[in-house]
């Protein structure tokens, strides 16, 4: 009996201990602006994908130009992403971004393993986290920038 009101309070204590760790803001992330940002850019993603297939479709363009199309589009998406989770945070912009460019690039590896394992190398892997990384940290860091600026711009005019 004992152990069972152990195992219960651990798990009833489970979801205050995320808001514990959420409200304490140690290492200052705001899981929020992180959610807000990955779901934009795979928004962003998922709908260019779907223009793109449309025209692959309907032009009957090469399968080359639409996987690089998808590349760029998910570049894009990341920052974006990164760039609206850094607007949406009181400081470290950029911490924001990386987590939202990683988490993406985490996904897009996941799909690439599960789609087509066999093409799928550790040079590939570590090159897209790298590269989505730095595309969402760096989205994330413009976002804080202009938030910045555009606070200092009103405050200047009043």
């Amino acid at each position: 009996m004992g152990i069972i009101k152990k195992m219960t309070d651990v798990l009833r204590r489970t979801p205050r201990s995320l808001q514990l760790y959420y409200d304490k803001r140690e290492f200052d992330l705001e899981l929020k602006a992180i959610w807000f940002g990955f779901t934009t850019a795979l928004g962003i993603w998922l709908l260019a994908a779907s223009l793109g297939l449309l025209w692959l479709l309907a032009r009957g363009a090469g399968t080359y130009s639409y996987g690089i199309y998808i590349y760029l589009q998910g570049i894009l998406g990341v920052f974006l992403g990164g760039l609206l989770a850094g607007t949406r945070v009181q400081s470290r912009g950029w911490l924001h971004g990386l987590w939202v460019g990683m988490l993406l690039g985490m996904l897009g590896i996941i799909l690439n393993l599960e789609i087509l394992p066999q093409v799928v190398t550790w040079a590939g892997i570590g090159r897209q986290l790298l590269v989505w990384s730095l595309w969402g940290l760096f989205g994330g860091h413009v976002g804080y920038y202009l938030k910045e600026n555009r606070g200092r711009k009103r405050a200047s005019d009043v």
